[in-house]
């Protein structure tokens, strides 16, 4: 294994660390890339530097403004493995950190972008994709959700994926979620028996903040969520826009208490 290699693998373990990224921006500095070093360093000392003060604000501005002029150079270069589903906003401590991206073609490359980025955010626009032999559209959510893909992500947003009690079901057969932070399923259909379903499931155990609203999730559902003992770490649960009555929402207030904010 080279040098950068190592360095780079030290980022993809570490993820949330930021002495093995200013690691990999020194290497680059010292072997002919010192854009893509200065870059990093770049984003890093943003990451730190909260608008907080006028001295912090001007402050940023410098390094926004630096920041504007690197990607000018080298946009294409940097984003190029991840295009057309990333942006310049998806860079995050120097490093593309997430990606909005159909669920077929997450399937199709995401083993190539995790051994290049320390990937954590994953907006999945559609589940459906289109047969090239039939030409007929279906889910790939079986697929999707039974992947160890997905072991990686810190956030996966299913918000409007069409998805139904059965695709929840399958998700709860998923290996392994956790590093899974904040997970949102709103405007679907995934009902209250899929809301029992995510009640159930242990791999949620480190899960902070769940996104529900609009599921047709009844009163069993609200009651699954409650009573489940795998959602105690919950920080933010929303549930508004489910036929949920007022005894069942009574049950999720004592639970999550300022947690439930909607």
């Amino acid at each position: 294994m080279t040098d950068h290699d190592a360095l780079l693998a030290s980022i993809l373990s570490h993820p949330d660390e930021d002495t093995p990224r200013l690691a990999y921006a020194d290497w680059l500095q010292e072997n002919d890339d010192p854009d893509r070093g200065e870059f990093i360093r770049l984003e890093v000392e943003l990451a730190h530097t909260p608008p907080s003060t006028e001295e912090n604000e001007r402050r940023r501005q410098l390094l926004l403004s630096r920041r504007a002029e690197l990607l000018k150079l080298h946009r294409l270069q940097w984003l190029g493995p991840f295009l057309p589903h990333a942006r310049e906003p998806s860079f995050e401590r120097g490093f593309i950190h997430s990606l909005d991206v159909p669920a077929h073609t997450f399937l199709q490359h995401a083993e190539r972008w995790f051994a290049i980025t320390p990937l954590m955010r994953v907006k999945f626009t559609t589940c459906l994709f289109r047969d090239s032999i039939t030409h007929n559209y279906a889910m790939c959510t079986e697929p999707l959700f039974t992947s160890s893909l997905l072991a990686k992500l810190g956030v996966i947003d299913l918000e409007q994926c069409l998805l139904t009690t059965a695709d929840i079901l399958r998700l709860a057969q998923c290996p392994d979620l956790s590093r899974l932070k904040e997970l949102t399923l709103a405007r679907n259909e995934i009902r209250t028996e899929g809301a029992i379903a995510i009640a159930g499931m242990r791999q949620l155990i480190a899960l902070e903040s769940l996104d529900l609203v609009g599921n047709g999730i009844a009163d069993a559902g609200a009651k699954a969520i409650a009573q489940s003992p795998y959602l105690g770490g919950l920080k933010e649960l929303r549930m508004s826009r489910n036929p949920i009555r007022k005894k069942s929402w009574a049950m999720l207030e004592l639970r999550f208490g300022m947690a439930l904010v909607g």
